[in-house]
């Protein structure tokens, strides 16, 4: 059974204010995406940012129309259905604040279950399972102000559970997270999934995330899904390729070799990308008399960050 539908999805934004006399451009942040989500199924959206991730999120969560083509949620549809749908659902988005930091974590949650007219009795069993469950019980009473930026996105998690939704929509969950923070937050994801059968749609840039969590996985750029498949079966599109990783100091900023610069910390420049094996000391050569220090050259099992790169020519965070 699929609870999301996606069909030829289309969104256009003006890229100037429309004004009298002035004509409209516009910008096409999804350009006839199609996809399922089946019923169970931890469905990752896997793009740098820009893609249109994001998009694609608040389309499905009814706080966006589409330009054209078709959306279904739970078999409805997102916009002659809205209300029903966002009863049925719920969001963690990113980068919003979605909490009210000025009253504790139960009396967040205790407001949004009024929202969902959850009875009394019932509201505050739910409650108590749900900060029991991302391990806040123990700071209930405590002010949203006052918490971490890894506790306010639990909270926020708890907040998007209190009305049992159907489907859950998770955008960028861990951004900006402490490593063990994520850790946390993957976990809990994957269990919410696993033992409580929830449906999950997740956007993400970071490849081992969508890796380790995600069931089926749509690579999404410049508002196109480019390649959708199981992390396995998309990185068989690069398992007979030779992936190398280059790290390098005074990078010349270019190399005859098609490698990709996949990041930049601390003046140190890491390549990837695949290469025949008799090219690399040939590399190797070009960066010396290029004038940079080469500090390691590593041959490497492929990731979907390979997929990407073979995909689109680039690293997924340019």
């Amino acid at each position: 059974m699929n609870v999301i539908e996606v069909r030829n999805l289309r969104k256009l934004y003006p890229k100037k204010i429309p004004l009298p006399f002035r004509k409209v451009e516009w910008f096409e942040a999804l350009k006839g995406i199609t996809f399922r989500v089946k019923k169970g199924e931890l469905f990752g959206l896997l793009g740098p940012n820009g893609a249109g991730k994001t998009t694609t999120i608040k389309i499905l969560t009814t706080l966006l129309e589409p330009s054209s083509g078709e959306a279904k949620v739970l078999g409805l549809d997102v916009v002659k259905d809205a209300r029903e749908i966002r009863k049925r659902i719920n969001l963690v988005a990113e980068g919003e604040r979605t909490l009210y930091w000025r009253l504790t974590a139960y009396e967040n949650l205790r407001y949004f279950a009024s929202i969902y007219y959850i009875p009394r009795r019932e509201a505050e069993k739910r409650i108590e399972e749900l900060l029991k469950m991302v391990g806040l019980w123990d700071r209930r009473n405590d002010l949203v102000m006052n918490y971490s930026r890894g506790m306010k996105q639990r909270l926020a998690i708890a907040k998007a559970l209190i009305n049992d939704p159907e489907v859950l929509f998770l955008d960028e969950p861990t951004l900006g997270l402490d490593v063990q923070s994520a850790v946390f937050v993957r976990e809990l994801v994957r269990r919410l999934v696993d033992e409580e059968g929830k449906t999950v749609l997740l956007t993400t840039h970071y490849m081992n995330e969508a890796e380790e969590l995600c069931d089926r996985i749509a690579i999404i750029d410049h508002g196109k899904i480019i390649a959708l498949n199981t992390p396995e079966g998309l990185k068989r599109m690069v398992r007979n390729d030779t992936i190398v990783e280059v790290r390098v100091r005074n990078y010349p900023g270019v190399n005859p070799f098609g490698l990709v610069k996949v990041d930049d910390r601390n003046g140190v420049v890491i390549l990837r990308g695949s290469l025949e094996e008799e090219e690399i000391p040939k590399l190797v050569e070009f960066l010396v008399k290029s004038n940079a220090k080469v500090l390691s050259v590593e041959v490497k099992e492929p990731t979907l960050e390979d997929v990407f790169i073979k995909l689109t020519g680039r690293g997924l965070r340019d």
